[in-house]
């Protein structure tokens, strides 16, 4: 035999092998729904037949029958036999559906367990990317328009989400819907009519699943219909989901045009409510998008807030510190005002402590660079800012107090000057810095770089004199507090000499004096 004709003999083979196993796993599924079914039909005697109190009898129905459920489901998993779960939804619904009449309303569980398993089935259609199989689908169409006419009839309309995707042929088969997501230019009236007939939530449910598939064009473009649609204003979380889409999808530069008009307050509320609802990174990527809008235009608006929330989601959702940092950079370069990067230094320091202190360093660097001469109360917030990051370091203390005096050279700033100045030299080991040697001298250079004169090689007395020179008329208040110090000294001096002297003579000749 040939190698070609053996393997066209060993392909025929496995292709019958394989027709073999899935008629064996067809058998094998029917028996089970078999017996579900059978099961179920148990339950449902038991109930008319019972002779508890209403109330006791459809609790008692409703814990079995959720009990037979999971049990007949676990037979098979979702993502990967997800049409023998849809037939066990499907005999599930039926049989509830047709002991409705005989459970009590006083019951919670009764509309509970109907609302989950409607659920459940909805979103197992929903996550079907082919069509179901003819047979199985209208096996559920007729079931689910029977069991959708028994509940109406007791005014039950919790069916009425699996009864519109019934009519079709498919979950994502509507003809309006397609052209929607193909962005398809379509009469007004014929998409509302599309949506009000699906409802809000059977929309949010689509919009979620496309989501998750990734498919964030089409999740933007169904949203946006929906959010524009009046008859959804107020119900639904339509806007906060087309949002989170468009910060997924777009561009940053269209990104930015799409999100310029929205109210911060109104994202940060959206940020509240995905954060609630367990999605993190939604609520990053929604806050992410604001916060560089606001730092892009350079607007403080509600600022703080998203740099807070922007900072907490992240470290949940990247828990890496490298991570946070180099985020925290990229945000610091795109800051066109120094309050941001004080924002962005203020969260770094509150996760990460003495490990983000260089990214910090580096951030003050740049807000020094960033402020203009004429913005002194902003600088020396930097400057107070530098000196609580880094409050071992005597010269870089000298130089926060430096700028500060230079930037407004009052009485007291002078002489915070000088008590710096008359501290004792600080003996300088590169090895044992909080931050690194090379960074440390580009922030002195800064400071430096800012300066009318450069102080490096002088004394106090030297400094102490340009210093006077630049405070104009108070330099006299200094002048004349020095004196009156000078003054005090030399009278304490004078009595502790006169003290020694009388402490030196014998007694006869100390009250003599006396």
């Amino acid at each position: 035999m040939t190698v070609c004709a053996y393997a066209a003999e060993l392909e025929v083979k496995m292709a019958d092998e394989e027709t073999e196993q899935e008629g064996r796993t067809q058998i094998g599924t029917e028996k089970t729904i078999l017996s579900l079914r059978e099961r179920l039909q148990e339950l449902a005697t038991a109930l008319k037949d019972s002779p508890e109190s209403p109330v006791r009898s459809a609790t008692e129905y409703c814990q079995t029958f959720c009990e037979v459920l999971v049990e007949f489901a676990a037979h098979w998993k979702v993502d990967v036999d997800p049409l023998p779960l849809l037939e066990v939804y499907t005999e599930a619904i039926l049989s509830y559906a047709r002991a409705t009449p005989y459970l009590s309303s006083d019951c919670e569980n009764v509309s509970l367990i109907l609302e989950r398993l409607t659920l459940s089935c909805t979103e197992l259609l929903l996550a079907q990317t082919e069509l179901v199989p003819s047979a199985l689908w209208e096996s559920f169409q007729s079931s689910v328009q029977t069991s959708h006419s028994l509940l109406q009839q007791n005014g039950n309309s919790q069916l009425c989400m699996l009864s519109v995707l019934s009519k079709e042929r498919g979950a994502w088969s509507n003809s309006t819907l397609c052209h929607i997501l193909a962005n398809d230019t379509m009469k007004t009236e014929k998409v509302h009519e599309f949506l009000a007939l699906e409802g809000p939530i059977l929309l949010e449910l689509r919009v979620k699943q496309l989501i998750n598939s990734n498919r964030f064009e089409n999740a933007v473009l169904l949203a946006k219909q929906c959010a524009e649609y009046p008859e959804f204003r107020g119900r639904g979380n339509f806007t906060q989901m087309y949002l989170v889409c468009v910060c997924a999808a777009e561009p940053q530069e269209q990104l930015m045009q799409k999100i310029s008009e929205v109210d911060c307050k109104d994202i940060l509320e959206m940020v509240c409510n995905l954060e609630s609802d367990g999605d993190d990174r939604g609520a990053l990527s929604l806050c992410s998008a604001f916060l560089t809008r606001q730092l892009l235009q350079g607007d403080v608006y509600c600022a703080w807030e998203l740099t807070l929330f922007w900072s907490k989601l992240l470290k949940r959702v990247e828990p890496s510190a490298q991570v946070f940092l180099d985020r925290c950079s990229q945000l610091s370069r795109l800051s066109k005002t120094v309050y941001h990067i004080l924002f962005l230094i203020k969260v770094v320091q509150a996760e990460l402590q003495e490990e983000g202190l260089p990214v910090c360093i580096e951030m003050c660097i740049c807000a020094l660079q960033m402020a203009s001469s004429n913005e002194g109360n902003v600088k020396a917030t930097i400057c107070k800012t530098i000196s609580c990051l880094l409050p071992t370091d005597l010269e870089v203390k000298r130089a926060c107090q430096l700028t500060e005096f230079l930037l407004e050279p009052t009485v007291d700033s002078y002489y915070a000057v000088e008590a710096v100045y008359n501290e004792p030299d600080q003996k300088l080991d590169e090895n044992d810095l909080p931050v690194p040697y090379s960074l440390r001298c580009e922030l002195l250079l800064v400071f430096k770089t800012q300066w009318p004169f450069d102080p490096e090689f002088w004394n106090w007395k030297a400094l102490k004199r340009h210093c006077l020179l630049l405070m104009g008329e108070q330099s006299s208040i200094v002048s004349s507090i020095d004196k009156l110090n000078d003054s005090k000294n030399l009278d304490e001096l004078d009595s502790d000499e006169e003290g020694d002297k009388r402490a030196k003579l014998p007694f006869y000749e100390y009250s003599a004096i006396k």
